[in-house]
């Protein structure tokens, strides 16, 4: 086991980092559940072994050359299915200026399997913390900068690889599950099912469809109402139930709120030119 808190310090497009810890451990145990707090980051590599990281309540498998990115607020813990030897960068981060959103690592966790020779510059970095000697702080640095861009670069190379698939398949799904789904399905639910994080979920939803998971649920809920006012005779006093809504006089708030019209004045004035 090793630790250091050497008093690193180094700029990078407009942040400041500050090293808090360094360590190389074996993992053998369960570690318990992590949640770093507010301009953190936190990089581990897993150098040998194999097993599970919960993240956010979401589970990924790990192995030898895995890494595993925490920014501030996401909580995380390893399981280790064999003892699993691991580096650990713990970072703060200087965000007075506000210029976080400079790198992509610092907004999302990430997982992901090295290609990029990282091992290499994990054993340096250990190497140079461990032995301190002449010249220890540029290279140090170097070598923190260099893990941070190849992961950024890797993980930017794949999002832009992937992104219409998951334009294509993501839409595909959500209208699917909500259209057929509303009356129950929750945010966590739809997140889990698509198997991405809330957040992730929700800057989809705004970026493709200017709309909430809540409107679009909402939207759902009225177009099903509204076909079932035109096209069947369904009692509205039975309506609220299918649509999701605790009374009668809900449904009709919302429904209103949404068409402008009652339930009543939506079914007479469009079930005439059927």
């Amino acid at each position: 086991m090793f630790n250091s808190k050497a008093s690193i310090k180094f700029m990078m497009a407009k942040i400041f980092f500050n090293l808090a810890n360094f360590s190389y451990k074996t993992l053998s145990e369960v570690t318990p559940v992590t949640y770093h707090g507010c301009d953190t980051i936190e990089i581990n590599y897993i150098r040998n072994g194999h097993g599970k990281v919960i993240i956010d309540n979401k589970e990924y498998n790990i192995r030898q050359g895995s890494y595993i990115v925490i920014p501030e607020f996401v909580s995380y813990s390893i399981i280790p299915i064999e003892p699993i030897d691991n580096y650990s960068i713990y970072l703060l981060i200087d965000n007075k200026a506000g210029f976080k959103t400079y790198i992509p690592l610092l907004k999302n966790y990430y997982i992901g399997n090295d290609n990029t020779e990282l091992l290499l510059d994990f054993d340096d970095l250990y190497n140079e913390l461990k032995e301190l000697k002449f010249g220890y702080n540029e290279i140090i640095t170097s070598l923190f900068k260099k893990i941070i861009v190849k992961i950024a670069r890797k993980e930017n190379i794949e999002q832009e690889r992937l992104s219409y698939y998951k334009t294509e398949s993501l839409q595909y799904d959500i209208e699917n599950i909500i259209t057929n789904e509303f009356s129950t399905i929750t945010v966590l639910d739809l997140a889990n099912r698509l198997h991405i994080s809330i957040r992730e979920l929700q800057r989809y939803l705004l970026k493709n469809y200017k709309k909430s998971f809540n409107e679009l649920k909402t939207e759902a809920k009225m177009n099903y109402a509204s076909n079932k006012l035109i096209y069947t005779d369904i009692k509205i006093s039975e309506l609220y139930e299918y649509v999701g809504y605790s009374t009668p006089e809900h449904f009709s708030f919302a429904f209103k709120k949404y068409f402008n019209l009652s339930p009543q004045e939506y079914r007479l004035k469009y079930k005439k030119t059927k």
